[in-house]
């Protein structure tokens, strides 16, 4: 793990794909399933988090523009929420 990686929880009962663009360019990708952790390399200091469902491929949550070096997803009264720190 180096300073400019982003770690990921993944906190909600489905497999989830996390996709993080700097602009354009996709410059990281994983999936993890409930419970698991991942990293993902970042090649600048903002950057915009996409997260969809690894089955359908239906975007659940997203975060424009960020500097977190973690983000949560997590799921709330049957909603998903993404923070990031």
């Amino acid at each position: 793990m180096t300073e400019t990686d982003i770690t990921f929880y993944n906190k909600v009962e489905i497999k989830v794909q996390a996709q993080i663009f700097s602009g354009r360019t996709l410059v990281g990708t994983c999936v993890a399933g409930p419970g698991e952790k991942r990293v993902l390399p970042a090649e600048s200091v903002r950057y915009d988090i996409y997260l969809k469902n690894s089955i359908t491929g239906w975007e659940i949550a997203h975060m424009l523009d960020s500097a977190a070096k973690t983000f949560t997803l997590s799921q709330e009264k049957g909603r998903y929420v993404l923070t990031g720190s």
